[in-house]
This record gives structure tokens, C-alpha cells and sequence, in this order.
């Protein structure tokens, strides 16, 4: 052994390293020389680039073995056998008809916007113009048994416009009658007070109505959403992600009381 090899051993042989810590160093000097650039790159060869997708499978597959970690919840039940209407006409806030909309879709509820307009109706964003929506159903020929529930965009115009419309009010009563799930946002509530559905019942809505529905014998709160028996209702644009939440999970609770009608 040579001088410097002597010295280098001495001072890694200090009085923290145990006999079998110098063994096992002597043996990696011995494996991987520092003249090996392979080795002193720590770089390991491989004759085949491996199949990372199979690799990613494997490990998600993993989880559904024994042992694997389960969250414990079962998965959402679908709504593909729900019909739910948009009523709206003119004038509607652009977000809360096509945010609902897409979160309903995706739930896997058929979504139809329901209008006295004949082929699309214009949407607003505050007070800009914005997107045209497609009509999918006259409201002159829209049955209320045809549908699971009814979303009622906001919008000034559109609000004021729909609580006018005999056929408006009429759609909304029968849905209500028959306890299906109504959810209102923003302006969309003007319908419930013209509809004389409002009456005891705890909502909220665009601040500016709440001297309305107080006036119509409801409880206003100003809350991001709030549930009432059959009624949702929320308050602006902001409160979208907690108005859908809320309103697809009591369209669970409907779709589970139909399927299971002797269970509470």
C-alpha cells in the first residue's frame, strides 16, 4: 500500500467509523475506482429505456391491491337520468348559466336552456355584452314533469323579464308543487317572489332584492349559498363553485329518495 493510500485509510479510520464502516468502504474503493467516470457519475447504464406508462399504471393499479390506500368514500352517483332545465330569457349572467351548466354536464345530468326566445338568447357579463346561448326548449311547449329540477340564472333583465312571464311563473309553480329542486342565483330569486313560492322560505340572493324576498315573508341571509328544502340559492358570480356544489348534492339526495323510496 502506498504512502498516500495509508494516509487516506488513516483518516477515514477515524474514531466515528466501526470496523465494518472501513470494511465497507475498502470494498466500494475496490468496486468503483475513481478512474470508473461511470462510476464516479453514478450514472447506471440500461439497455432499454424503461415503459414509464406501464410504470405509472402499476403504481396507480397498486392502490386497488390489499394494503392499498382507500379513501374510504364511495364514488358520486351519476345524474345521467336527470333532465334539468335553465329557464332564462335576455339577458342573463353569462357565468351562472354556463358554470352551472357545465358542472351539471359533467356530473352527467342532460342539461336543456329552456326560454320564451325562439332560437338563442344573449348573455351579459355585468353590463357588457357577451355570449349568444343556444335554446333547446320553448318554454311554451317545456313540460315541468319532463324535468328533475330547474336553475334559474341572474341577471337584472333576465330576472325582471322572467318574473313577468305567466308561463315563467307557471313552470316554476308546478316545479315546486311536485318538490323538485329549485336553485336560484343573483336576480334569478325575482322569479320565486313572483311566483308566490317565496313565503317562508330562508334564501338568499343579490343583496339588493333582500328587502323583496323579506317583504314576500322569507328569511334572507347573506351567505354564499343556502339550502331550504328544495331551494338553493346563492348570491353573485363569486359564489358559483359553492351554488353548484350545493345544488348537485341535493340532486344526489333526490335521485337516491327516488331509487330507494321506503328509506328516510
Amino acid at each position: 500500500m502506498s504512502a498516500n493510500d495509508k494516509q487516506q485509510k488513516n483518516v477515514r479510520s477515524g474514531k466515528h467509523d466501526s470496523p465494518d464502516e472501513i470494511t465497507l468502504d475498502n470494498a466500494n474503493e475496490m468496486s468503483f475506482p475513481a478512474s470508473d467516470p461511470v462510476a464516479s457519475s453514478n450514472i447506471t447504464r440500461v439497455a432499454e429505456a424503461p415503459d414509464m406508462a406501464a410504470a405509472a399504471a402499476d403504481h396507480q393499479n397498486s392502490n386497488a391491491v390489499e394494503g392499498g390506500v382507500d379513501s374510504g368514500k364511495p364514488p358520486a352517483a351519476s345524474l345521467s337520468h336527470m333532465n334539468i332545465a335553465i329557464l332564462v330569457t335576455d339577458g342573463f349572467e353569462q357565468a351562472e348559466l354556463l358554470d352551472p351548466k357545465k358542472a351539471l354536464e359533467e356530473a352527467g345530468a342532460t342539461v336543456h336552456v329552456v326560454s320564451d326566445q325562439s332560437e338563442s338568447v344573449q348573455g351579459f357579463q355585468h353590463t357588457e355584452k357577451a355570449l349568444r346561448v343556444s335554446v333547446d326548449k320553448a318554454l311554451a311547449k317545456a313540460l315541468p314533469e319532463d324535468y328533475a329540477a330547474v336553475l334559474l340564472p341572474g341577471g337584472v333583465v333576465n330576472g325582471d323579464a322572467l318574473r313577468m312571464s305567466p308561463q315563467a311563473r307557471g313552470f316554476i309553480q308546478s316545479i315546486n308543487k311536485a318538490d323538485k329542486p329549485i336553485a336560484s342565483i343573483c336576480h334569478g330569486g325575482w322569479l320565486l317572489i313572483s311566483a308566490g313560492i317565496a313565503k317562508d322560505r330562508t334564501v338568499t340572493s343579490w343583496p339588493s332584492l333582500q328587502d323583496d324576498f323579506r317583504n314576500a315573508g322569507s328569511t334572507w341571509l347573506d351567505k354564499e349559498v343556502v339550502r331550504d328544502r328544495n331551494f338553493v340559492s346563492s348570491r353573485k358570480p363569486d359564489d358559483i363553485p359553492a351554488f353548484n356544489q350545493a345544488f348537485i348534492s341535493l340532486l344526489r339526495e333526490q335521485q337516491q329518495a327516488a331509487s330507494h323510496p321506503g328509506q328516510k
